[in-house]
């Protein structure tokens, strides 16, 4: 296997994008295995525990990871995305194929997300992968570490309510006109 796109793949089902003290949970189906540590969190993975808990996560770290699969997986193939909340659909982050032996790998994946993806808001991180041994799949439920006001999409969102919200009661100012001479005449 490609050693980056079997990196990336660990990182994900070992939860390369989850933080947390301790072991916390992924979910992981198909004969496969995954972990990974994070350097400076200190957060330890294992994917063959099962949950559905949340995952919170550093917006940056270096993850050492492991994956492997239960024979040499011959021809095979394999992506990794985001799912968005509708209507949005799911982001790719990553594919592979191509043909191998080699059953295990592992290294270290530094990343860092930027300030616009928000924080303290939960998305799945979710793959596959497929070989001549059957069909690997995981996911994993994350949040970046922090609070919804640590994004600058959060004040863009702040402002523009505040102008519609202005524009509109500019808007309804001749309707409770309306509604205040009615009641005169009607007293």
């Amino acid at each position: 296997m490609n050693r980056r796109r079997t990196a990336f793949a660990a990182v994900l089902f070992g939860g390369v994008v989850l933080a947390a003290p301790g072991p916390v949970h992924a979910e992981l189906e198909g004969g496969c295995s995954a972990s990974g540590q994070w350097q400076e969190d200190g957060l330890f993975v294992d994917a063959e525990a099962a949950g559905d808990d949340v995952v919170i996560i550093p917006r940056s770290d270096t993850v050492d990871w492991q994956g492997s699969v239960s024979g040499p997986p011959g021809e095979h193939s394999g992506s990794i995305w985001l799912e968005l909340p509708p209507p949005f659909g799911n982001v790719e982050i990553d594919n592979w194929g191509g043909e191998g032996e080699t059953t295990s790998n592992s290294g270290s994946e530094e990343y860092d997300l930027p300030k616009l993806v928000p924080a303290g808001v939960v998305f799945r991180v979710a793959g596959q992968h497929v070989d001549n041994n059957g069909t690997c799949t995981g996911f994993v439920n994350l949040e970046i570490r922090g609070g919804i006001t640590d994004s600058p999409i959060f004040y863009a969102a702040l402002v523009l309510t505040l102008v519609f919200g202005a524009l509109l009661g500019f808007a309804l100012i001749p309707v409770f006109q309306a509604m205040i001479k009615a009641g005169i005449k009607g007293a």
